[in-house]
């Protein structure tokens, strides 16, 4: 059977190769969410190889790796996925793990780190995964994007807008303080006695 190439997308394909259980596809693809990724669910790629997976991205591609959900994404309960160099050496891979994935994507989508960044942040089983301070961090960013609903929003005044109309206090004026009494002028004192 002929499998058409992949189609240019902004975002790199997301392949599914193994599609022997359906729920726990639905799933990863719940956990992993579409960021950075076109989901393409075709059954001519059951069980392609790297090297087929390849020989289906047309040439002048935009996207910089396939993103592979295989027959070890779900033998494994960690469910690494499978990331295939595409631009740099095609056919390179390494494995990342869900929660590290949307950084590892990212980051080669932008070209903020290469494909050998990661090949040299690989775990002894040659998973990438992210560390608790990473975790932290991207934790921190991710609340810091989205609008804090407990703190007022900033309004900003039109023409003619004033505190008054929006509810807000506005500046009483104080009452004026009485002014201090002058101090009486000083006779000065002759500095040399006036001669006779």
């Amino acid at each position: 059977m002929t499998v058409a190439p992949l189609r240019e997308t902004e975002y790199s394909p997301f392949l599914r190769t193994d599609f022997t259980d359906e729920e726990a596809w639905q799933a990863l693809l719940d956990e992993v969410g579409d960021d950075w990724v076109t989901v393409m669910e075709d059954p001519g790629h059951q069980g392609l190889s790297v090297e087929e997976l390849l020989a289906l991205v047309p040439d002048g591609s935009r996207y910089p790796v396939l993103v592979v959900a295989d027959d070890v994404t779900f033998s494994s309960a960690e469910r690494p996925l499978l990331l295939i160099d595409v631009n740099e050496e095609p056919g390179r891979t390494f494995r990342a793990v869900p929660d590290a994935f949307q950084s590892a994507i990212g980051n080669l989508s932008i070209a903020n780190l290469g494909f050998d960044d990661y090949l040299r942040s690989l775990d002894d089983s040659g998973v990438y995964r992210i560390s608790d301070r990473q975790r932290q961090a991207l934790a921190a960013l991710q609340s810091a994007s989205r609008p804090n609903t407990e703190m007022p929003q900033a309004r900003v005044l039109g023409p003619g807008a004033s505190r008054a109309r929006l509810g807000r206090p506005t500046r009483q004026a104080q009452p004026a303080q009485p002014a201090r009494p002058a101090r009486a002028a000083q006779p000065k004192k002759p500095s040399a006695p006036p001669e006779s």
